[in-house]
């Protein structure tokens, strides 16, 4: 550990260590003994001058400066890993690792993503399925895409689109029972997003305020990747982001039977962790996905 730079070996032994949170399953993963893992990790808190784990009785927990470290050191070791494979493997390709919201992924990032390979063949993009909440906070990702209102700590947030939303509903449905008026709807079962944002109450504030709205026993359905099938399949309405539909919409698959558009508070944003450091390629994708959003919220305005 002396010299200006701790080793490489101990920064990877952390980063293992604050994935796993547990120094025997540390060991375990990288085929070394509990002892050695320990003197690693000792010998890099003594170097810093701070603790970078709690150890409590039922395992490990980040410091705040453990927390900042892993930030950093997860995204050096990467850009060191690019370059190495790079130069000792010319044809190989760097790995971006994007989270990103489920339904968004489903139904506007992937029907998309052939594009930005054909740009960029070199590159090889893990799209995992994300919410921005409640997940294992070791996981460090280049980018992500979320649903959000664009404000989250140690990150940057650039809106892409998603802020319009709109009731659609099948056309089978429609069919045996037509929507003319919003009193219409109290015939047909009304669908609800059990997650955060595109809620009824909001849609009704400004189309029909006096209108009750669905009910406490109205069924609900996790998230737009299930919520979407299920209007598609005819079992009910819904309000849903109208970036989401437009494939939908222009094949005839989900019709808007009342024709408005409501601005809610939430979108999906592209959120990057400061500092930025993933590199030329993870800007790159950014760019694709910042210039794609922007087709996709030029053809919602053009339904407005």
């Amino acid at each position: 550990m002396k010299g200006s730079r701790n080793s490489l070996t101990s920064l990877r032994i952390f980063l293992e260590a604050a994935r796993a949170l547990n120094f025997s399953r540390t060991a375990e993963s990288l085929h070394l003994t509990q002892s050695a893992v320990s003197k690693h990790i000792s010998a890099l808190e003594d170097r810093l001058g701070c603790p970078l784990f709690k150890r409590l009785p039922t395992g490990l927990r980040l410091t705040h400066a453990g927390a900042l470290y892993l930030e950093r050191v997860a995204a050096g070791l990467r850009l060191i890993d690019e370059a190495d494979a790079l130069v000792a493997r010319p044809g190989s390709r760097v790995a971006l690792n994007l989270a990103v919201s489920p339904s968004f992924a489903q139904f506007c990032l992937i029907p998309g993503l052939r594009e930005f390979f054909e740009l960029h063949p070199e590159v090889r993009v893990n799209v995992r399925p994300r919410l921005l909440y409640g997940r294992d906070r070791a996981e460090r990702f280049d980018a992500e895409i979320q649903l959000h209102t664009g404000h989250v700590a140690g990150m940057s947030a650039q809106y892409l689109c998603g802020r319009e939303m709109t009731l659609v509903a099948a056309p089978d449905l429609l069919a045996r029972t037509p929507v003319r008026g919003v009193e219409d709807l109290e015939q047909l079962t009304l669908l609800k997003r059990a997650q955060r944002g595109y809620g009824w109450d909001e849609w009704k504030a400004e189309v029909a305020p006096l209108w009750r709205g669905p009910g406490a026993s109205a069924p609900e359905y996790e998230g737009f990747s299930v919520l979407l099938p299920a209007v598609l399949a005819g079992l009910g309405v819904a309000i849903v982001p109208l970036c989401m539909v437009l494939d939908h919409l222009r094949a005839g698959a989900l019709v808007r039977p009342l024709g408005e558009v409501v601005e809610g508070r939430y979108g999906y944003f592209l959120l990057q962790p400061r500092p930025n450091v993933g590199g030329p390629y993870a800007d790159a994708l950014c760019a694709w996905v910042t210039e794609r959003a922007g087709r996709l919220d030029a053809q919602v305005q053009a339904l407005r």
